[in-house]
């Protein structure tokens, strides 16, 4: 499954060179070599040749030789930028420390924890990406809603997620209560998990059009972008306890989004 997400990335890059794409293992461009994009998930990238794309870590570091050449961006999201005197860069140089995630994504690639704990985490994984880019690929317009949304009141959707949440309680208590709602109970779970998967879906898609626009490739392909945002999201997760944070805000935001959209497109 991950080979095929390896070619399925690499079918969205540019096709003048030879793009590099690599998961769970480092990046290495060798001084004479020219390629496209070099991307790493979960490994680093040394770059002493010719990159004309852009060089972007997830979960690792970027290390330019002296005779390195860049046309694009470097970018390293959980790890470090080094270069050296007589490396050329034309793009911008895009650093996003977020601590743990370098050492985790590391640990997982080089084989350690491994057992059914690391299975069901990737599966899991691999079945959420790929319903994603099914429901994404069918109904683009309500992701799109949401996350314009978000960007445009992200203050009134987190109020609105809050609200959201507090009143599920009560609702619930008042369905016991009354007894013939009882039957409605499970309706209740199965549209409240829609919402949280819709909302995270589209959240995610978000943080991966500014990935796009930071990376100077607003036009990528909607999917491509959902996918760098789960991808993003999905190791930040790793890291303790501000994984957790992250993804709970993400997972709030995303709620909240929907309970504004709907109630939108109900005014309307």
């Amino acid at each position: 499954m991950l080979a095929g997400l390896m070619v399925a990335f690499s079918s969205f890059a540019s096709a003048d060179d030879r793009e590099i794409v690599r998961i769970g293992s480092d990046v290495l461009v060798e001084e004479g070599l020219k390629v496209g994009d070099a991307v790493a998930v979960g490994g680093n990238i040394t770059v002493r040749g010719t990159v004309t794309g852009d060089v972007v870590a997830v979960g690792g570091s970027v290390i330019l030789g002296s005779k390195a050449v860049v046309n694009g961006d470097v970018v390293s999201v959980g790890g470090a930028i080094e270069k050296m005197e007589g490396a050329r860069i034309r793009g911008d140089i895009v650093e996003v420390g977020v601590p743990g995630v370098s050492s985790v994504v590391r640990a997982l690639s080089k084989g350690k924890g491994r057992g059914w704990y690391w299975v069901f985490r990737i599966v899991s994984f691999v079945g959420l990406l790929a319903l994603a880019l099914l429901l994404v690929a069918i109904i683009p317009k309500p992701f799109a809603s949401i996350s314009d949304k978000v960007t445009a009141s992200t203050l009134k959707v987190i109020l609105w997620g809050l609200l959201g949440l507090g009143l599920t309680v009560p609702l619930t208590i008042l369905l016991i209560i009354s007894l013939v709602g009882i039957p409605l109970i499970p309706l209740e779970i199965v549209l409240l998990a829609c919402a949280f998967l819709i909302g995270y879906i589209a959240v995610a898609q978000l943080v991966g059009t500014r990935m796009a626009a930071a990376l100077k490739k607003p036009d990528l392909n909607i999917l491509w972008m959902t996918s760098m945002g789960l991808i993003t999201l999905w190791v930040v997760g790793f890291v303790p306890v501000l994984g957790w944070i992250v993804k709970g805000a993400v997972a709030l935001l995303g709620f909240g989004g929907v309970v504004a959209t709907l109630l939108s497109t109900a005014k309307t």
